[in-house]
Parts: structure tokens; C-alpha cells; sequence
């Protein structure tokens, strides 16, 4: 029986959803946080449960051929990257077998016909949206990432993760903050000014979009920031393949006043400089962009996520197609012009109005947007004719509700095309769907996430013939 204090010599055979490596000893899971898929590890146990137990690293007695010294120097405090210490090779190699894994344990999928995932060709500097949180002091301000398990800020100066106009801004509002004494906020307390700091980039364009959170008030000097964060960022290097620079098109402070909350952004935002939304050019598609807009981090991958979404739903251009949980209309308007229609479903009132603005800025008049619940919306719609070849499902982590597939289902259409970045609601609901009178038929993951734990991983389903 495992016990707390006790030391194990310890075989690393899988990873845990958060990269932590997990053994077993006296017949009991552990989990190490930093052991690595392969490892052969010296571990002292530090919580005991009823069936498993956490494990404290000690030593690596024999390393898995996939160890590999991180990159990045933040690694050892920051608990951004849970696949810090493992080769890039190893995390694509682990993703895809926790894949099909997940798929033929928990969604009772056997054999799973499961592709090669698709890697990033450069799996470094990807992220297009960097949201920080602040500490520190007035004189050595703080922005980076919390600590693991902790609610310490770790400053990083460089974070290999995020893109140039990310570090760049950051750096900014550091030297900001030391010059004019803006005080970081301490959530223990509940005083201080700066609570976090938001930056989005698009990729196409090169706009950038800074978004300062605050606890209250306002933030000295507004205008010479401005200027401050417009010269650094059109000093960048322009972008080596597409040429593009970039630019400030947005600075906004948003008020965030709830000390328990665990959202980044409150309700109010006030635009200091530019436009309220920064525009991407993604595949020639304009997507208009707010600060509180859903859009993929990693632009590159997801245009092959994109890519793969249509080529599952085999379209001609003839097709009606569902998209639940469309959010801003991202996926509806990549799929318009290879549909005859396209007809997306979210609940959040928000995202639809963004989503008829993109309709409106691509002039796709074949891309209709409805606000409410899908369970709710899709059977007046079929009731009243309309039919659809395919359905996608794009939802959050925690996947579909169960009336939400079963609307799907009675709409009858033949593809499902689930989208997910949470393979164990995505098994979850692959069993629901089978149930439901669909087969599963393959699964393509996407490395949108290198260096973390996190897969997306597309899903094509078919309707059984009667």
C-alpha cells in the first residue's frame, strides 16, 4: 500500500491530461509532474487517494529516448508548457495514440481507424492570442504566466509560444508600468490597477489589438502609450514568407472588478485608440475580430484543421450544411463558397452579430446565422423542410449536451463532423452518436498546441443505411 513520504523507483508509460507522466507502484496509477513517456524515475509520493497517488520527481535514473533539455529557460517555473522536457517527435507520437486510445476506451470505437496527426512544419512562436496575468511590483512589474499550481506571476521577458507582437507588447507596458507607477493588482488584497494583459495579432493583416484589464480607475498617460506600443510594434521585422508588418489597430482598457471570477475580461470595455475589432485575412476570408471573439491561437494549423473539416464533409457545392456552435462564423464562411448553404447555430448573442458582420464583410450571402440553442432551433427548421447533407459540431471542452446530438440526429443528416479539443467528451459523444445510428468512420488529429498537453482532433461520421 502507497504511502506518503515512501520513495519508488517508477516506469513512465503514459501522460496525464495535464503532461504530467504516469506509473504505477504497488499496483496504484501515479502521476509525476516533469517525468516524461519513457522515463524511469525516482519518486516520492506526496498525496495517496483512494486508487492512485501523486508523485514528486526526484531523480531520472534512466531518461525515455524522448527527454530532451526544454528550450525554453522559463520552463522550470512557468506552468505554461506541460510538454516542456519532450521532444517534438514525442509529443506528436503520444497525441495521436491518446487519440485512438481515448476513442476505443471510452467511445467503444474498436480499432479506430485514426490518421497520422498533421505536426506543425515550425512548432514555435504560433500563438496568436497571449493573455497574461500581472504581478509583481510597481518597480519589477511581472508578466507572464502563473506558476504550477500556484497564483504566482512568473515573469517571462520571451515565451517561445507566442508571436513576436505578443513579447513585444509585453515588454511594453513593463516599462510602462516602472515609468508612471501602475500598480499590478493583487487578487489576495484586491488592490492594484493592472489585472492582466490581452494581445491578439492577425496573422494576415499584421493588426495587432492590445486590450489592458483593469481593476478600476484609469491608466496614466493613455496617449503616450499608445505611441509607445505603435513604435515597437512597426519596428518588428516584417513576416519573412508573406512580407506582412505590423501595426497597432487597437487599444482598449476593459474593467474587471470581481476578485473571484476566473474570466479575464469583465463586461465593460473602453476603446483609448483605433477600431473596436482588428481584421484577419485567413485563405482570402475576412474574419473581423473582437476582444472577446472565439478565433483559433495557431492560424497556421488551423487553416489545416479548416482544410480537413471540408474534405470530411465532401462537398460539391450543391449541400446545405449545420454548423453548431459556430460562434463568430469562423468554420460557416471557410465552408460557404464549397456549399450551397451554410447555416450556423450559437447560443451566445454576441458571436452572432460578429458572425453576420464577417457574412456581410465577405459578401456571403449563402451564410445564415441563427442565435439560440441548437436543441431548440434545428427541429422547427426540419420541421419546416429544411434538410442538410452535413453537420458540423465545433463545441467547447466539455462537448455536446445530449439533446443537442439527438437534435442532429433526428435532422438526419448523413456526415457528422465533429471538431473537438478534448479527446474524452469527444469519445463520450462519438458512443452517443453510435447510439444514435451513426458510424464512426476515421479521426484526424491536429497538433494545434505543441508543447502542451492539448489536441484538436476532427471526427467523420456516417449515418447507417436502414
Amino acid at each position: 500500500m502507497l504511502t506518503k513520504g515512501n520513495h519508488y523507483e517508477i516506469d513512465i508509460t503514459d501522460m496525464g491530461t495535464s503532461g504530467e507522466g504516469i506509473g504505477r507502484a504497488e499496483g496504484a496509477a501515479v502521476f509525476v509532474p516533469g517525468a516524461v513517456m519513457g522515463d524511469r524515475c525516482e519518486v516520492e509520493i506526496t498525496k495517496v487517494k483512494k486508487t492512485f497517488a501523486f508523485g514528486r520527481l526526484l531523480k531520472v535514473t534512466e531518461p525515455s529516448p524522448y527527454r530532451i533539455e526544454p528550450l525554453c529557460a522559463f520552463a522550470g517555473d512557468c506552468g505554461g508548457c506541460s510538454l516542456a522536457s519532450m521532444s517534438y517527435e514525442g509529443q506528436l507520437q503520444w497525441k495521436e495514440q491518446k487519440v485512438r486510445d481515448t476513442l476505443e476506451r471510452i467511445g467503444g470505437v474498436k480499432n479506430p481507424e485514426v490518421e497520422p496527426i498533421i505536426p506543425m512544419e515550425e512548432p514555435l512562436y504560433y500563438r496568436n492570442n497571449g493573455q497574461f496575468p500581472v504581478g509583481g511590483t510597481v518597480e519589477e512589474p511581472a508578466i507572464g504566466f502563473y506558476r504550477a499550481r500556484t497564483h504566482e506571476v512568473v515573469d517571462c521577458p520571451d515565451c517561445l509560444l507566442q508571436s513576436a507582437p505578443v513579447v513585444t507588447a509585453a515588454q511594453v507596458i513593463r516599462e510602462y508600468m516602472a515609468e508612471y507607477g501602475v500598480t499590478p493588482f493583487d487578487p489576495r488584497t484586491g488592490k492594484g490597477t493592472l489585472r492582466h494583459l490581452v494581445v491578439r495579432n492577425a496573422e494576415g493583416t499584421g493588426e495587432v489589438m492590445v486590450v489592458l484589464v483593469i481593476n478600476k480607475g484609469k491608466l496614466p498617460e493613455q496617449e503616450e502609450l499608445t505611441n509607445w506600443l505603435a513604435e515597437a510594434l512597426a519596428e518588428l521585422e516584417p513576416d519573412p514568407v508573406t512580407g506582412v508588418r505590423w501595426k497597432l489597430r487597437c487599444l482598449a482598457l476593459n474593467v474587471n472588478q470581481n476578485r473571484g471570477s476566473g474570466s479575464v475580461l469583465g463586461d465593460k470595455t473602453i476603446f483609448l485608440y483605433g477600431q473596436e475589432r482588428i481584421t484577419d485575412d485567413f485563405d482570402g476570408i475576412q474574419y473581423l475580430i473582437s476582444p472577446r471573439s472565439f478565433y483559433q491561437v495557431n492560424t497556421k494549423q488551423a487553416k489545416k484543421l479548416y482544410g480537413t473539416v471540408a474534405e470530411f464533409a465532401e462537398l460539391r457545392g450543391t449541400e446545405t450544411v449545420f454548423d453548431l456552435y459556430c460562434g463568430v462564423g469562423t468554420i460557416s464562411l471557410y465552408l460557404a463558397d464549397k456549399a450551397k448553404r451554410v447555416m450556423g447555430i450559437e447560443v451566445v448573442k454576441d458571436a452572432i452579430l460578429d458572425a453576420n458582420r464577417n457574412a456581410i464583410k465577405n459578401e456571403a450571402v449563402n451564410a445564415v446565422f441563427t442565435c439560440g440553442k441548437a436543441e431548440e432551433v434545428l427541429p422547427p427548421m426540419v420541421e419546416k423542410g429544411t434538410r442538410a447533407h452535413a453537420a458540423v459540431l465545433d463545441p467547447p471542452r466539455n462537448g455536446c449536451d445530449s439533446a443537442t446530438l439527438k437534435a442532429v440526429a433526428d435532422a438526419g443528416v448523413e456526415r457528422i463532423v465533429y471538431v473537438s479539443c478534448n479527446p474524452a467528451t469527444l469519445a463520450r459523444d462519438v458512443k452517443i452518436l453510435k447510439e444514435l445510428g451513426y458510424e464512426f468512420i476515421k479521426a484526424r488529429p491536429v497538433d494545434m498546441f505543441p508543447w502542451t498537453a492539448h489536441v484538436e482532433t476532427v471526427v467523420l461520421m456516417s449515418r447507417i443505411q436502414d
